[in-house]
């Protein structure tokens, strides 16, 4: 059974928790080198998302903070990794909005880069 280590582990949550914040979401260099060129999301909207599609919006407000609880990543493959977590955006005028969240990611000679992401939305855990 192929298992990450606690260092790949902790980087990917890293990177996870990396594209969550504002300044790197605003990067278009940034989240160039983060996503594969084969990368697509299903969006918690419901909506399908490639790369280019994340690279037009990297100059848009942004709606919330975004936060990242329950992180868990395990090897699907010697350079693939799955990540499964549960995120919340706190919006501006007090609400939030919860969602599952998994990604994948695949390890080059440039580190690791995500190629899928989906995001269901859920109810608050109590």
């Amino acid at each position: 059974m192929m298992r990450l280590g606690p260092a790949e582990a902790a980087e990917l949550q890293r990177l996870e928790e990396e594209l969550l914040r504002p300044e790197v979401r605003r990067s278009p260099a940034h989240i160039a080198a983060l996503l594969a060129d084969d990368f697509v999301e299903f969006g918690s909207s419901g909506r399908r998302y490639g790369k280019a599609e994340w690279l037009e919006t990297a100059a848009q407000p942004e709606e919330g903070r975004l936060s990242l609880l329950e992180c868990a990543a395990k090897a699907l493959a010697p350079s693939l990794a799955l990540v499964t977590y549960r995120s919340i955006l706190h919006n501006s005028d007090g609400s939030a909005r919860h969602a599952w969240r998994s990604s994948i990611w695949r390890r080059t000679e440039h580190g690791w880069q995500m190629v899928f992401h989906q995001g269901t939305p859920t109810t608050p855990t109590p």
